[in-house]
């Protein structure tokens, strides 16, 4: 429950989510998919990170930092959108 609470205060958190969902993404490319201020990205895929929902593929590079959905972050996605109608 913690971290269908987690997705639902944030749809920004969902949006991210479902922007990974495509592929893998630096904080920059998610930023404009979801109309967010870049820094407000990090600091949600920080969140995400620490919830094991997305991961970090590259973490010893500090400039261009990909992203990926967990297998986790998808089982939780999708009950957000299959529960939560989100």
């Amino acid at each position: 429950m913690r971290i269908i609470s987690l997705l639902l205060r944030s749809k920004n958190r969902i949006k991210i989510l479902k922007s990974l969902e495509k592929g893998d993404k630096i904080p920059s490319k998610i930023s404009k998919e979801i109309d967010d201020n870049s820094n407000h990205v990090s600091k949600y895929l920080r969140t995400l990170k620490d919830a094991e929902l997305v991961e970090c593929l590259n973490e010893d590079d500090k400039r261009y930092r990909f992203y990926s959905i967990t297998d986790k972050g998808k089982y939780f996605l999708d009950k957000i959108e299959n529960d939560y109608n989100e």
